[in-house]
């Protein structure tokens, strides 16, 4: 029996967040692998779309340094004899570079492996905007049996079939169009629930928000003030310190006590006059602070 998903109720930051996520300049990317072991196993299929399903980049590649791996769901069915005499991965490196580092958000199913395992292939990617399907449907989502809680299992099928959305899943190019528009549903999704609150909740939502704002600038300001009053006591503290042992040192050298006794009372009228203006500069940048 399928799992029944249904919209969780979000709190308004997460709302907003989500709601908010581009729906141009994406890419969604799928791949299929010997295994399922980071640093180990490797891409063999490698698909990307754009978030209307047009085909950016596909190819089925041979391993760098698998030579042989089982007839397993990771591979999609492919086999070393399948391969033997296609390209390696890392020569298509600098087109999947541009896709990535071009692309305003790069969605995929546990996209956090798919990144590792694109690396693993010998690809060293750029620094990208991820989005992992799973993770943020299973976020935002709970089942008819517990409707209370978050989603904990999700799978690309049982959200493609939450959506309505039917598509190839055989080949990397078909399960990245459906990872694509479920991203674009999901968002979706977002977007009405949003609207639905109303703009006068969406008011209140802001005038609270101003409201924390603003008592975090007063809860500032406030200590600020504090800071200045303590470092302005001290400085006082310092400067008469500081006037004290200058008029030591002078009054030690002027009676001709011994000259070890004068240094180190200067010493310390110049430590107390370093402390003092240490203390002005403080002051100083705390008035300046915003």
């Amino acid at each position: 029996m399928a799992i029944e998903y249904r919209f969780f109720d979000r709190g308004d930051e997460a709302l907003i967040k989500a709601a908010e996520m581009p729906l141009e300049g994406g890419v969604a990317v799928a791949v299929r692998t010997t295994g399922y072991e980071v640093g180990t196993d490797e891409v063999v299929q490698m698909s990307i779309v754009d978030f209307d399903g047009n085909e950016l980049f596909s190819q089925t590649v041979k391993p760098q340094n698998i030579e042989e791996w089982s007839d397993s769901d990771a591979a999609g069915g492919l086999l070393p004899a399948d391969v033997t005499d296609l390209p390696e991965l890392f020569q298509f490196e600098d087109e999947i570079i541009e896709l990535f580092e071009n692309a305003s958000i790069v969605v995929g199913q546990h996209i956090g492996f798919i990144s590792e395992i694109i690396e693993s292939s010998w690809v060293s990617l750029p620094s990208f905007e991820p989005f992992d399907l799973i993770e943020q449907f299973c976020a935002s989502h709970c089942t008819v049996d517990y409707p209370d809680r978050p989603a904990a299992v999700a799978a690309l099928e049982g959200i493609a079939g939450y959506y309505g959305i039917d598509g190839d899943r055989e080949s990397t190019t078909g399960i990245a169009q459906v990872v694509a528009s479920c991203y674009k549903r999901l968002i979706a999704e977002h977007v009405a629930e949003r609207d639905a609150k109303g703009e006068g909740h969406w008011a209140e939502y802001r005038r609270k928000l101003e409201e924390a704002e603003l008592g975090d600038k007063q809860l500032q300001a406030a200590k600020r003030r504090e800071e200045i009053k303590a470092n302005r006591i001290n400085a006082i503290l310092w400067l008469c310190a500081a006037a004290i042992f200058s008029n030591l040192a002078v009054q030690l050298n002027l009676r001709g006590f011994d000259f070890g006794f004068v240094v180190v009372a200067a010493a310390a009228a110049v430590f107390f006059a370093v402390r003092w203006v240490m203390c002005l500069y403080a002051m100083y940048k705390l008035s300046r602070q915003k």
